[in-house]
């Protein structure tokens, strides 16, 4: 389970790396913006009342579905079992991204992706740990193998 998850997330990452910097006709800017003001972009959706349109569809549930898999990087990293690890982790990466779009000139550099990028991986982080808890496809049995070192971690 754990190479196949290791596989899929790099595979994935790259995807969503040259979605966030070069799909949909993205050419580099001399013109960058950084919205730094937390809530404007989500707010400003709810207030048009754009909720019903491709728009919020795309920034809302997309930048939250989208990196909902990387809460399950505790699959592949032992540290990343742990709730504040990963978190830091992926804000600090989430961040790292956001300021290479708006130095890049390569999209918009919004806190508020920050915030929803946030929590979609720790929607996943919890279903992670509701499957972990639940056993569902017997994943206890990989941190068994983990544990007794019949599996290295790739931390």
């Amino acid at each position: 389970m754990k190479k196949y998850f290791a596989v899929f997330i790099t595979v994935y990452t790259i995807v969503l790396l040259y979605m966030m910097f070069y799909a949909s006709g993205r050419e580099p800017s001399e013109i960058a913006y950084f919205q730094h003001k937390p809530f404007i972009t989500i707010q400003n959706f709810f207030e048009n009342n754009n909720i019903d349109n491709q728009d919020f569809i795309i920034n809302i549930f997309g930048n939250i579905f989208l990196f909902s898999p990387f809460g399950w990087l505790g699959l592949c990293i032992k540290k990343f079992n742990r709730f504040l690890p990963i978190t830091i982790f992926f804000l600090v990466a989430i961040s790292l991204i956001e300021s290479l779009q708006y130095f890049s000139g390569r999209g918009v550099a919004d806190v508020d992706d920050v915030f929803l990028n946030t929590f979609g991986m720790l929607l996943g982080f919890v279903l992670f740990k509701y499957a972990t808890w639940k056993n569902i496809a017997n994943i206890r049995f990989h941190f068994d193998l983990l544990e007794k070192g019949k599996l290295s971690p790739v931390s």
